[in-house]
């Protein structure tokens, strides 16, 4: 209402308000979304989105997935896979691209696949698993489209046939490679004990609310139960001074206690994961298999453990950019001003520089098992991430990463181990290379490339 959303390019700069009121919208739109699924109702979350601005219908099933909440339409009977994104809107260098989705019906989205902004799907098509569409591409009906870019691979024709289908997909017998000598191990006795998982798990989940309990307890039955709840209700009670004072400070009162939580969740995880910093490993390659190197990474695995629940308290909260102070409170993380994180996965040892973005179920990991059971090594090494760095959704980060600055991942770009990726680059596929220009233009698609 204060701002109309609209389509086009905007400059990814707190100087743009288009930009400036895009971010608000989406901080604002996702809580609901994620409440509503939390619930496990997905009736909900379709009357949530259709409230926010998204077109779609009950006969939909899109809770697998993930979608922006604007400049989407949806037909009917839409499937969308699980940990598939359709998105609206897409970050390219310091640009901002926002133009509209449309699927129509009876379309299927396969498992982690991503639409891009300005797609429209024609009715009866079906996107393939691991694919993803170009900024404006438009997908005929009654068509199968995979890769990355997506291209168009044969007819969506019916199945007259089911018997044959099935005979077709199950005649050949599945045979078992696993045999016992290779599932065996050796138990090794830990030297972080189990009973320290549990300990210090539940002193950061259970003892940062015992001090906000209480105080939320001394509020709810101390104050507000008999300043307001056993007064007996009038007119006149709304225009009473007192009381209208308790209604305004209730909500501020309440996100006060919010926040002590998290600060509580914190400062517990911090004194712990000092403690395991100090005794856990260095970066570098580990045998698993070798008693020394074994006792060192029991403190690495607990050091994991640690960060799982602070990240996730932070991260799901109304409150989602105190998650780099957070870290940076931990000490897990060096975090730049500027840097945002959504519904994303954070390790330890993973360094941003300024204004970097990283987009829904992007993934940076600092460690890597390489081998087969029972021979494994682990490759355990941060990531060195430049200024002004932008990482789109589903994208894969290797241990040993460094990104130079002003630097763009497109969705589902995957590095391997110790990459290199140099300045003012844009990279996809796997591995993640750089593009040129005419590759930059065609994902772009005729309304975004002319700079």
């Amino acid at each position: 209402m204060i701002h109309t959303p609209k389509e086009g390019k905007f400059n990814r700069d707190k100087k743009d308000k288009d930009y400036c009121y895009w971010s608000l919208r989406s901080i604002i739109k996702k809580w609901p979304i994620w409440l509503a699924r939390q619930l496990n109702l997905p009736l909900l979350e379709t009357l949530a989105l259709k409230f926010l601005g998204v077109k779609s219908f009950k006969s939909n099933c899109v809770n697998g997935g993930w979608l922006d909440c604007e400049f989407i339409e949806f037909g009917k009977n839409i499937k969308i896979g699980q940990g598939s994104i359709i998105m609206s809107n897409i970050m390219i260098r310091e640009k901002l691209i926002i133009k509209k989705v449309v699927l129509g019906d009876n379309v299927i989205i396969g498992a982690h696949s991503v639409v891009s902004p300005g797609t429209i799907i024609e009715k009866n098509t079906i996107l393939d698993a691991l694919s993803m569409t170009s900024i404006g591409q438009m997908l005929e009906s009654d068509s199968v489209y995979s890769g990355t870019p997506a291209q168009k691979i044969k007819n969506n024709q019916p199945i007259t046939n089911i018997i044959e289908l099935e005979k077709s997909i199950f005649k050949q017998k599945l045979k078992s490679r696993e045999e016992n000598e290779n599932l065996r191990t050796d138990v090794k006795e830990m030297s972080v004990p189990f009973h320290v998982y549990i300990l210090s798990g539940w002193w950061i989940m259970g003892g940062s609310f015992i001090i906000p309990g209480f105080l939320f307890f001394i509020f709810i039955y101390w104050f507000l139960i008999p300043n307001l709840f056993l007064s007996p209700f009038s007119l006149n009670l709304l225009l009473n001074l007192e009381i209208i004072l308790i209604l305004l400070l209730t909500p501020i009162i309440l996100i006060g206690i919010y926040l002590l939580h998290l600060v509580f969740v914190a400062l517990f995880t911090s004194v712990f994961y000092r403690f395991a910093d100090y005794r856990g490993p260095a970066q570098g390659i580990f045998d698993r298999n070798l008693n020394e190197h074994w006792k060192v990474l029991d403190y690495y695995h607990w050091r994991s453990f640690l960060l799982k629940y602070p990240v996730f308290a932070f991260l799901k909260s109304p409150f989602p950019w105190l998650l780099n102070w957070e870290l940076r409170f931990i000490g897990s993380n060096k975090i730049g001003n500027g840097t945002v994180f959504e519904e994303c996965f954070i390790h330890s040892h993973l360094n941003f520089g300024k204004n970097c973005y990283m987009g829904t179920f992007a993934h940076i990991s600092n460690h890597l098992v390489d081998g087969v059971y029972g021979t494994e090594n682990l490759t355990f090494y941060g990531a060195k991430i430049g200024d002004n760095c932008v990482f789109n959704v589903l994208i894969g980060g290797m241990p040993g990463l460094e990104v130079g600055n002003n630097a763009t991942f497109l969705p589902m770009a995957t590095t391997i181990k110790y990459d290199k990726m140099e300045d003012n680059g844009i990279y996809l596929g796997f591995p993640a290379r750089r593009l040129n220009k005419e590759a930059v233009k065609k994902f772009m698609g005729k309304d975004f490339n002319d700079d």
